[in-house]
């Protein structure tokens, strides 16, 4: 193989590589957990505009996962309905903006009655705490 094939080659793998890390953002997996008081069981319900995560019941210390990959537009948003005995809310549980710098690959929620927090790798603690949904006409049906 002549050198300028080879140099085309390696300039290809290398641009190939760097589009797809800056174009492509990787898989994100997300964990949820019930770390709601008394043993209360969480009912959860996520989904995207394009995807449907489906009905899950959560025992107090259960955990769900799901991944998915964000698209190209840095748009992607998740959001769950969350139900337990006595309360019902809506969350934004992935926003790109506002997550793929805490997690860019794994994103560890935990639920408490007061809202989620997200794993603050720094810290290492659930220290990211948010507030629900203000409404159910400010969040996603």
């Amino acid at each position: 193989m002549s050198p300028f094939i080879r140099l085309a080659y390696l300039l290809l793998l290398l641009l190939k590589t760097t589009c797809d890390a800056f174009f492509f953002p990787p898989r994100v997996h997300m964990k949820v957990s019930n770390n709601l008081e008394n043993g209360l069981v969480l009912t959860t319900h996520c989904q995207s505009k394009n995807d449907d995560i489906g009905v899950i019941s959560l025992p107090k210390g259960g955990t769900f996962e799901f991944s998915f990959k964000p698209n190209i537009f840095a748009t992607t948003l998740y959001f769950c309905r969350m139900d337990w005995k006595g309360a019902s809310h809506y969350f934004d549980i992935y926003i790109y903006k506002r997550d793929y710098d805490h997690c860019p690959h794994t994103c560890w929620w935990s639920v408490k009655e007061g809202g989620p927090c997200l794993y603050d790798i720094d810290s290492g603690k659930y220290d990211l705490c948010y507030p629900w949904n203000k409404s159910q006409n400010n969040s996603h049906p």
